[in-house]
């Protein structure tokens, strides 16, 4: 084979490791991760991820049922009802299905069509969201964003996440906010009228172009040559309240409890506090902590489905 033909070949690999999209991946969590926005440019092939025809092909089979899909445009959610309707199964009337011509409006009015969660469906997507599991102990979830260009598809806001951001078509303008002492952990509307361009970073995306936005910091993007499709791909972190209820469900899930229930009424309420102390004490000190972080994300996608 020529060199040529080895070269083209391969431009088509599919990302499908951590590396493709980051390069060099010590580097990546050693000086990125959590600390400010990045641009990466991918070593593999994103367009080939998913393309604008397979999208419009999903919204014409006619099959998408929310949670899977949604549509906005400016930050303005398209009205449920206006966007679904009902279908016939098994001579049942089933709500919830996609609307094709309400989308396909909403689109040409400027509006974003996004897909929620395609890694449950879609063979290469789920193929790359699998793949980087293992390199977070998080959960990790997919969207996918199709809009057209010249609107702001959602005001500046905040994810309860990190997220990569996998520029698959199209040029998208970028604009995210660094961290400082002020930034929080939570999940929130960002309340500002814009992000200050002292405290900001502004990113153009073409495709191949990968965006890391680390967990607290606002953004927003709009689209400025062609359709635009990215990816978003949120690696959502336990949060100390979900290990505190895994940790406190396996204790409470222990021989010892169980017997300090069956017993506890011969016992004063100072000595129930005093053992109940001392036990808990014993478990966290001996508890795996690799297998309550399994626990927690585990738990985290349960409560997703």
């Amino acid at each position: 084979m020529s060199d040529l033909a080895v070269e083209q070949r391969e431009e088509t690999v599919l990302p499908t490791r951590l590396e493709h999209l980051v390069g060099d991946v010590d580097d990546f969590f050693g000086n990125h991760w959590g600390n400010q926005p990045t641009v990466f440019r991918a070593s593999a092939d994103l367009s080939g991820l998913i393309s604008e025809q397979e999208i419009w092909d999903e919204v014409d089979c006619g099959l998408l049922i929310r949670p899977y899909f949604t549509a906005f445009n400016e930050g303005v959610r398209s009205a449920l009802t206006d966007m679904t309707k009902k279908r016939s199964i098994v001579g049942h009337e089933v709500p919830g299905y996609i609307n094709k011509e309400q989308i396909l409006k909403d689109f040409a009015a400027g509006g974003t069509f996004k897909f929620n969660q395609p890694e449950h469906w879609h063979p290469r997507i789920r193929a790359l969201v699998e793949s980087l599991e293992p390199e977070f102990r998080a959960e990790l979830e997919a969207y996918v964003f199709l809009s057209p260009p010249g609107k702001t598809a959602i005001q500046a806001h905040m994810d309860g996440s990190h997220v990569l951001v996998l520029q698959v078509a199209g040029v998208k303008d970028w604009h995210v906010g660094l961290l400082d002492e002020t930034s929080i952990s939570g999940s929130d509307r960002y309340h500002q009228p814009d992000i200050p361009k002292d405290r900001r970073i502004d990113v153009t995306l073409t495709p191949g172009d990968v965006l890391y936005m680390p967990h607290g910091a606002p953004h927003y993007a709009t689209a400025r040559v062609g359709n635009s499709i990215h990816i978003a791909i949120t690696i959502e972190e336990p949060t100390t309240g979900d290990l505190a209820d895994v940790y406190l469900a396996q204790f409470m899930s222990e021989p010892l409890f169980d017997n300090l229930m069956i017993d506890h009424h011969r016992l004063s309420p100072n000595a129930k506090v005093d053992l109940l102390r001392e036990l808990l004490g014993a478990h966290l000190s001996t508890a795996d902590p690799i297998r309550t972080l399994e626990s927690t994300i585990k738990m985290r996608k349960a409560h997703q489905r």
